[in-house]
């Protein structure tokens, strides 16, 4: 009886939930009894997801009628007269697949989250609208009416398409899942909002807010500890974009042929020292791993790398199985539901174009033609700086140069779904919009920000010309026009190979741009930008093959500013060993290089764990840890217990030798490169001092000793 009353109670609190549910969104939930009609709800959206196989597209504006063939996985292609006509045509499959993705990505570039998805997004909505992405993207639309030309008519036809295909839906029935469960409608398309879907990307790909903490970390050490620890350009671990000894701007002959230095696969090239004894910190990291008696099998797989990461590398004819330049794209931004690119492929008579693009934009990004493919790395240069505001006037203005500027305020307004609407004000200086940020648990006053999202981009049209492009040299043409984000872009046709850091890289007057700048004066203004000629670039390199990826793109011999706080560059090592290590590659070498998982932490690594052995003051525990590690090929296999067991040991290794009290805080500690350098080159280093973690760990011993014996 008690179980039946039991299972009575518990059938009517779901009913009650469900009930509950059932209403708007005035109680903070979604409307799931609009979804659970049985005529316009869920069922309603199942019935219209699936599209005919092929379809006659007569929308309003076009020329001619455009055809639209659908893959077995979905892909549209789009069969049409005119370039703008397809370009429309484009909006309008991009809307039939992708319309909440279409509408989210513009509210995160403008700020205006919180008109979707309430109060909790207003904090939000604030950071994003003071980075400035919506300004810089009205500035460019403003150029582009101005100027007219290709990349207005190209921001009209997609615009055109997308709203083409909004008109025809009955609101809300016809609206995806999504907007159903929020309780909002898609905003009409317009062409500032593709300019805001640009911006997003320069976000994800070039804002950067950690200026703050390299100036604590500039506060901390000593100038010459500080260029030590964190130096300008990247230390040893890393094969550079450009060949060595490509030569000096502007980098268009030929490179010679360094193939026959290369080494064996998986084997650093660029660092040819005797490994020296593993010190302190090596063995405190195995016997830290024997402390925690750590299962091997239990410990995540993670560690070895930091964000994302792309590739791409293309071979020469002479050294492709093909006879002709074959090349490989492997983009990886952030993961997401959907994914960042739409697949298409676009026919017209002027072009043959198969590629991904962006959701919201109105051309391919990176893909092939008939005559030219090319693909995409970040090239992650520093282009974006902080300056540090003196305000007086009550906040309201500034020092510089002596003088005293107004700051320029904007009063604008945050809409809020379910709340009433929120004030922000907007402040801007002559180096760009103001913000305040906290660094390292230290507050510091007002900082503008100088980006290169804030300056007119050319990126549109230079895509434009690309897809259109009939050979290398006509892309390498597009590619001066492109502005933002910097990327390296590999290129080939049927007989040429190369590669571009394209972009715009400032010029700046005091050199570098890293950490927090004075911005009182004028001493760390942007002055231009650094020539087409003079960015980073090769092509045809005697070696036969070219690559990127994410690696700082020459070595330190480069004139100009590119960056500072370079990632180790272990992916760069592997692929340079790749291609190198065989003499000729087919498209299937290509596919398998791109699955590889090949560690070159463990080739950097393991003539120290070789040493190491012969060094003592390891358990028995540790010790068979080292030799299981030495034993290992370093195959990052999914079931493999050597890699967690390398990770393990590289997760503890770092905290020990970078325990100082400099690197407390949310502050970036120096890279594996660094630490690879001093453990290799100068172990008696005070930055590798671990007496005192010594001393805790034997202490730690000794009272868990004192624990079991209790």
């Amino acid at each position: 009886m008690l179980r039946r009353f039991a299972l009575l109670g518990l059938g009517l609190a779901l009913a009650a939930a469900l009930l509950a549910g059932l209403g708007t969104r005035a109680t903070g939930r979604p409307p799931l009894g609009t979804l659970l009609d049985p005529a316009d709800g869920l069922y309603r959206t199942a019935r219209h997801a699936g599209y005919p196989e092929r379809a006659e597209l007569s929308l309003e504006g076009l020329d001619a009628p455009v055809t639209v063939v659908r893959s077995a996985r979905g892909v549209p292609h789009i069969f049409a007269e005119r370039y703008v006509d397809a370009t429309a045509a484009l909006g309008y499959v991009t809307a039939q697949d992708r319309l909440f993705q279409l509408d989210f990505i513009p509210r995160v570039a403008s700020g205006r989250l919180a008109a979707a998805f309430g109060p909790s997004s207003v904090e939000t909505d604030r950071f994003l609208r003071a980075t400035g992405m919506d300004w810089g993207a009205r500035k460019n639309l403003r150029r582009i009416r101005q100027e007219g030309g290709t990349e207005l008519a190209l921001l009209r036809a997609y615009t055109r398409g997308v709203n083409a295909y909004l008109d025809q839906l009955d609101m809300p029935e016809d609206l995806p899942l999504e907007f159903r469960l929020l309780g909002y409608r898609p905003v009409r398309w317009s062409p500032l909002q593709t300019l805001r879907v640009l911006q997003y990307m320069n976000f994800d790909l070039s804002y950067r807010t950690d200026a703050a903490r390299y100036a604590t970390l500039r506060r901390r050490l000593k100038p010459r500890a500080y260029r030590r620890l964190y130096p300008r350009d990247a230390t040893g671990l890393f094969s550079p974009m450009v060949p060595p000894g490509y030569g000096p701007p502007p980098l268009l002959q030929e490179a010679p042929d360094t193939t026959a230095t290369a080494g064996p696969p998986g084997r650093a090239q660029h660092r040819r020292r005797p490994a020296k004894p593993f010190f302190a910190q090596a063995r405190a990291a195995l016997n830290a791993h024997d402390d925690r008696r750590n299962n091997l099998r239990g410990t995540p797989m993670h560690g070895f790398t930091s964000g994302k990461g792309s590739n791409n590398w293309a071979v020469a004819r002479r050294r492709s199985a093909t006879g002709r330049p074959v090349l490989a794209n492997d983009m990886h931004l952030s993961l997401s539901l959907p994914a960042v690119f739409y697949e298409a492929h676009l026919v017209t008579p002027q072009a043959n174009t198969y590629g991904v693009a962006i959701p919201g934009t109105p051309t391919l990004v990176a893909g092939y033609n008939d005559h030219v493919a090319w693909g995409f790395t970040n090239t992650a240069a520093d282009q974006i700086d902080h300056y540090a505001l003196d305000l007086t006037n009550g906040g309201q203005a500034y020092r510089f140069e002596g003088e005293t500027r107004p700051l320029r305020t904007v009063v604008d307004t945050i809409a809020v779904n379910g709340g009433d609407p929120v004030r922000d004000t907007l402040y801007y200086s002559h180096h760009g919009p103001v913000l305040r940020e906290q660094g390292a648990g230290e507050a510091f006053g007002a900082v503008a920000l100088r980006w290169v999202a804030h300056e007119p981009s050319r990126t549109l049209g230079a895509l434009y010309e690309m897809t259109r492009a009939t050979g290398a040299g006509e892309l390498r043409a597009a590619l001066r026009s492109w502005d933002t984000p910097m990327q390296n872009v590999i290129y080939a046709d049927s007989s040429e190979i190369g590669i571009v850091s394209a972009g715009l890289l400032p010029v700046r007057t005091g050199g570098g741009g890293a950490g927090l700048l004075d911005g009182t004066t004028s001493a760390r203004e942007w002055t231009g930008r650094v020539p087409f000629e003079e960015l980073p670039q090769a092509r045809a390199p005697q070696r036969g093959y070219l690559f990127s990826n994410n690696q700082q793109p020459t070595d330190s011999t480069y004139a100009h500013y590119l960056g500072h706080d370079w990632r180790t560059g272990y992916r760069s090592m592997r692929i340079d060993s790749l291609l190198s290590g065989k003499q000729r590659h087919s498209p299937a070498d290509l596919e398998g290089y791109q699955a590889d998982v090949r560690m070159m932490q463990h080739a950097a690594l393991a003539p120290m764990l070789d040493t190491l052995g012969s060094a003592g003051a390891l358990s028995p525990r540790a010790d068979r840890l080292r030799r299981r590690l030495l034993g290992w090929d370093g195959q990052a296999d999914r079931d493999s217990r050597r890699v967690a067991g390398f990770d393990a040991f590289y997760r503890a290794l770092r905290p020990l030798a970078w325990d100082e009290a400099a690197f407390a805080g949310d502050v970036p500690p120096p890279e594996d490169a660094v630490l690879h350098e001093m453990l290799t080159e100068t172990p008696q280093s005070r930055w590798l001092d671990v007496q005192a973690i010594f001393a805790t760990s034997r202490r730690t011993r000794r009272s868990g000793r004192s624990r079991g014996g209790r």
